[in-house]
């Protein structure tokens, strides 16, 4: 199958404003003021308003064993807290925007919070994590969902992940990553537009449209 075309105006639509900039941005904020992880309610809040936001919710689980709520403050939150998550994310700081040549140190982030999720889910939450780590982390993490994976296979060739499998790295997302920076730098050749990993995620939903 032929690769699709992008046209300029797609690209441009993909940085204007939209409806959604609002709630999206009480997101940031709400990550910005409050990025660590040492507080339970925080924990709870953070990945509560984002999973259901972007239709990730953490409690769909393997195993119910006990309800929602309990889930959410006797489970997840004392996990996440118990985690090196804040010394994972703080080691991105000198981190301006992925590339190939640092994006494992990216999938190391996202591959250890992975793992956390699914010891308490039974389930790989990539499209969670790479959701919950992109409010935290906004110019780094890409947005992973099935309508972005639509859209970049129609957009981009496959990709081999050439990455060591070290460090608990999620292959589906390294090539998801690979395949996000390959179309990124393809605009920029292209249409000398620089889009952030936010951007890029409003331009795949606007192919699948």
């Amino acid at each position: 199958m032929a690769q699709m075309e992008l046209t300029k105006d797609q690209v441009a639509k993909a940085k204007k404003k939209s409806e959604w900039d609002f709630g999206n941005q009480v997101l940031y904020d709400l990550c910005r003021q409050n990025p660590s992880h040492k507080d339970i309610d925080q924990i709870v809040g953070k990945i509560w308003l984002i999973g259901r936001s972007y239709a990730a919710a953490i409690e769909r689980r393997k195993e119910v064993k006990e309800d929602n709520d309990t889930f959410y403050t006797k489970v997840v939150g004392p996990t996440i807290m118990k985690s090196d998550i804040d010394k994972w994310i703080n080691s991105l700081k000198t981190v301006r925007f992925p590339t190939i040549a640092n994006l494992q140190n990216i999938l190391y982030v996202h591959g250890n919070l992975l793992n956390e999720i699914e010891k308490i889910t039974g389930m790989e939450k990539r499209s969670l994590v790479s959701k919950y780590l992109h409010f935290h982390r906004p110019n780094l993490f890409f947005i992973y969902d099935s309508r972005a994976i639509t859209s970049l296979r129609k957009l981009t060739k496959p990709v081999r992940a050439k990455l060591s499998k070290k460090h608990n790295i999620d292959i589906e997302y390294a090539k998801f990553c690979q395949r996000c920076i390959n179309l990124r730098d393809e605009i920029w050749r292209t249409f000398k537009t620089r889009l952030s990993p936010k951007e890029l995620d409003n331009l795949l939903l606007t192919i699948t449209e």
